[in-house]
């Protein structure tokens, strides 16, 4: 494997387990507001207590979806390395330049696939 792939390899096994230790950090995280008492069980006369607590609980959600998104994709991006088939369009075939997977280490297809896919003009 060349020095720049190895790079590339390294980047992503680092990523990888800095996604997987926030994601198991935010799995043990209490979900406490605070600032926000706790709520009784039979409700709380508060509604805005009850109503941020909610919206957070909403927001915490989105966050551990998207890190256990980011987690798959680059656990499936490893696949691909082993698999040799990392830096592959799997649209069209065809290399996906480093400077792309440089900056978006888990891209499944070139800029000009991703942009016909998105329906964006690329010229090529």
């Amino acid at each position: 494997m060349r020095s720049a792939s190895q790079s590339l390899l390294r980047c992503l096994r680092s990523e990888a387990r800095e996604v997987q230790r926030r994601l198991s950090a935010f799995r043990r995280q209490p979900h406490r507001i605070v600032g926000v008492p706790d709520l009784p069980a039979e409700g709380s006369a508060n509604l805005f207590e009850s109503a941020l607590r909610t919206s957070l609980t909403q927001h915490d959600e989105v966050v551990r979806q998207r890190l256990a998104d980011k987690s798959r994709a680059l656990a499936e991006a490893l696949e691909r390395v082993r698999e040799g088939a990392y830096g592959v369009c799997q649209a069209c075939g065809c290399r996906i330049p480093r400077r792309r997977l440089e900056a978006m280490p888990t891209a499944t297809l070139c800029v000009s696939c991703q942009a016909q896919r998105e329906g964006v003009a690329h010229a090529a």
